[in-house]
């Protein structure tokens, strides 16, 4: 089974497809519960978040699996510098180190090693590695090991430079990552003030105008619960939107903001099922 990152391929596929279905179906039982009412519009947040769940699960593991990857780098680097200077060849250091904790790199070392053992070649051996764990920190240093290598020379020296890098692209990472939090907090302070302002209109200038059935706003005759149910679509739009951007702003991949969009819509869900 092909692996890519935390979970393999097929479960993947598996849980991106049932939580279509599962959007999908709530979508449809909204439908056929309560037709193109107001409430129908509620069974649609409520399905693209289930939609959107089980997904950013999926997301929020792989990234925790991939920073726990990351920073156990430059402590196994050292481990293998140390290797080197008490004589160790390059093999014999990474069955050592292969036999340590190092989290969740630990198994992959585990398989490389034993690769490496029955003859496989090293720099075949060394790209699956990479491949298989699946960050860029570990494609750049499995590259730089590699040279190293081929290159020849001293491994202690090149081993304690490649984890000085990566520690300091790991501070880098982390420096970056502090001055862009910020950034999050204003994402969601601009969707409680959006919520806001969507409840003060509707309490001030659609309930007042909803004197009859029927109603003028920009010359076109709409109904109150229309009035509410397109205020209904919008926070959704915003909800979805907004925590896409909380993820890009805050850890850079957008990806990552699954999970603020599933609060977000829940949050709207809410405001406009209880409060409107």
């Amino acid at each position: 089974m092909k692996v890519s990152g935390f979970f393999s391929l097929r479960t993947k596929r598996f849980v991106y497809s049932l939580s279509l279905v599962i959007a999908v179906v709530v979508v449809a039982v909204g439908y056929v519960s309560v037709s193109l009412s107001f409430v129908f519009h509620a069974y649609v947040a409520v399905g693209i978040a289930a939609g959107l769940f089980l997904p950013s699960i999926i997301v929020h593991l792989e990234n925790r699996r991939k920073r726990l990857i990351d920073n156990a780098w430059p402590v196994l680097l050292d481990n293998l510098a140390e290797s080197q200077a008490v004589g160790l060849t390059l093999l014999q250091g990474l069955e050592d180190v292969s036999r340590r904790n190092y989290g969740p790199i630990s198994e992959e070392l585990r398989k490389l090693t034993a690769k490496l053992t029955f003859g496989v070649e090293f720099e075949k051996a060394f790209l699956e590695f990479s491949k298989h764990i699946g960050t860029e920190f570990s494609a750049k240093v499995s590259t730089l090991i590699v040279e190293a290598v081929r290159l020849g020379g001293d491994l202690k020296s090149s081993f304690n430079s490649t984890a000085q890098f990566v520690r300091e692209m790991i501070e880098l990472r982390d420096e970056r990552e502090s001055q862009l939090r910020p950034y999050l907090f204003i994402i969601y302070i601009s969707f409680f003030v959006f919520i806001g302002v969507i409840v003060i209109l509707y309490q001030s200038l659609f309930v007042p105008m909803a004197q009859s059935q029927q109603t003028q706003f920009l010359n076109i005759t709409i109904s109150f619960e229309s009035f509410r149910a397109l205020l209904f679509d919008l926070a959704i739009v915003e909800a979805i939107f907004g925590g896409l951007a909380a993820g890009k702003l805050s850890e850079g991949i957008m990806l990552n903001g699954l999970k603020h969009s599933v609060v977000m819509l829940v949050i709207v869900t809410v405001v406009f099922t209880l409060l409107l």
